[in-house]
């Protein structure tokens, strides 16, 4: 057994007293923060734009939202607004010209129609990360989309399985092309 001699110990108490004290201190001000889900609005992109990693266009670029696509705008930084996503991605910036707010009563921005992954994803039993995968899917795979929900695109299989859900991010509509089923 190590013996800790009487000066030591003091400190070592000390040094352990003043750690509890700063985690009490940091969970109060965590608690002064602003709640950002009270802060979201809806808002309709009004073009075609760009989600980029920061506010302007030195900044890469991490995908792009369709005109009439409902995006959550929590914050706004110069020419700039910061949106968060429905489906877990991250965060990014969007032109402050390139949306307007939304009424609320937007319809989905995904028409139905035939789509194509852009790569391989999987297809889940319902609109979410929480919901079974029922399948795996391959880039360029065709899809035929019957509707959106929460920017997952609900699917019909060619098979007569159920209906599956992709993440809306993952496709783009593929002209006049067969779906390819399940």
């Amino acid at each position: 057994m190590i013996q800790v001699r009487q000066p030591c110990r003091s400190i070592l108490m000390l040094i352990a007293l003043l750690s509890a004290c700063k985690g009490k201190e940091s969970a109060s001000k965590s608690q002064e923060l602003p709640d950002l889900n009270a802060q979201i609005r809806s808002y309709v992109t009004v073009e075609n734009t760009k989600v980029r990693t920061g506010p302007g266009t030195q900044f890469r670029t991490i995908t792009e939202i369709r005109q009439n696509s409902t995006v959550q705008v929590v914050g706004r930084d110069g020419e700039w607004v910061l949106i968060v996503s429905k489906k877990g991605n991250g965060p990014g910036y969007i032109e402050t010209a390139s949306v307007k707010p939304g009424t609320g009563e937007e319809e989905s921005s995904t028409p139905p129609g035939k789509y194509e992954t852009v790569v391989d994803t999987q297809v889940r039993s319902g609109p979410g990360l929480q919901h079974s995968v029922v399948a795996r899917i391959k880039k360029g795979t065709k899809l035929n989309v019957v509707n959106e929900e929460n920017g997952w695109l609900k699917v019909e299989s060619k098979s007569g399985k159920p209906p599956g859900y992709v993440d809306a991010s993952l496709a783009r509509p593929a002209g006049n092309q067969q779906s390819a089923g399940r």
